[in-house]
């Protein structure tokens, strides 16, 4: 499968991603999803629960609706806060594989495999304790270099490029670290990014015959490339970028919000929807 990448598109994609954040257009004015904005009731912003809750609830963002899974992150921070304190984790369960740890855990933030959540929970609590006094603080403020950040990040159980990404995308926006050379760390991307590439013909078959299924997943990486090296050549961080990304993906593409959505003049799947041809679309929706 060859494919054309178009670094142009990919700029356009990127600058107007990031000005549509920023000004709050369409879709994008609706960030209560985004992960930086979970924060349960009583608890004090960048505050010690606050990390706590951000670092075990993060975790789990991945095969769910985020916007259920955190609601659940919450109600069980309301009703049993010691659930996210990794020293009463360690002392009060004898395994990762303890059932009341997974229905604890798990099941109750409704995690797609309750019983690996479970097991994250307790290993990541034990590294928490042992490299940073059981306190995400101290991991987020371990380094100034977002490279050594990150690294430091995806050491955790959980914690892979996409979600290692995001939490440190949550930690620089919220003020938990203060990081240099963001440029030089990709941007998080999933099948959600891959899919708007091709959407907006960043990326583009090279015959331009695009039936059928691609395999999305196939180019993440390359995706991360393209938009990180967009961003570095536009002069921004791919901070509110990728903010802009996740939420036109994970709310705007999934429930075809093609006319509240910033890339829709230049979308193809947009297009389509919003000319009333839907049924003739070359892409598989999600």
């Amino acid at each position: 499968m060859n494919i054309i990448i178009d670094m142009e598109r990919a700029e356009l994609v990127v600058s107007t991603a990031h000005s549509a954040f920023r000004n709050k257009v369409g879709l994008l004015s609706e960030t209560d999803d985004l992960v930086e904005n979970q924060i349960p009731d009583g608890v004090e912003r960048l505050s010690k629960g606050h990390a706590l809750f951000l670092f075990y609830t993060a975790a789990n963002d991945h095969g769910v609706k985020s916007f259920r899974m955190y609601s659940r992150a919450k109600k069980l921070f309301s009703e049993q806060p010691n659930a996210f304190d990794p020293s009463w984790i360690v002392e009060n369960f004898e395994s990762v594989g303890d059932p009341k740890l997974v229905e604890l855990t798990g099941e109750r933030v409704g995690a797609r495999y309750p019983r690996q959540a479970a097991k994250t929970w307790y290993l990541n609590s034990l590294k928490l304790i042992e490299e940073y006094d059981g306190d995400p603080r101290n991991l987020f403020r371990s380094t100034s270099d977002a490279r050594v950040l990150i690294k430091r990040i995806k050491a955790f159980r959980g914690y892979g490029p996409k979600i290692g990404g995001m939490l440190l995308r949550a930690a620089v926006g919220l003020d938990f670290a203060d990081v240099n050379a963001l440029e030089d760390v990709l941007v998080p991307v999933d099948i959600h990014d891959s899919r708007i590439s091709f959407f907006t013909e960043i990326l583009k078959l090279e015959d331009g015959n695009v039936e059928g299924e691609i395999d999305y997943y196939g180019f993440v990486t390359e995706v991360q490339k393209i938009l990180l090296d967009s961003c570095n050549s536009l002069g921004i961080k791919w901070l509110d970028t990728d903010r802009a990304l996740w939420l036109i993906g994970s709310r705007g593409c999934v429930n075809k919000r093609c006319k509240e959505c910033p890339f829709r003049e230049f979308c193809t799947v947009g297009k389509t929807v919003l000319n009333g041809v839907e049924g003739q679309l070359r892409f598989r929706l999600p």
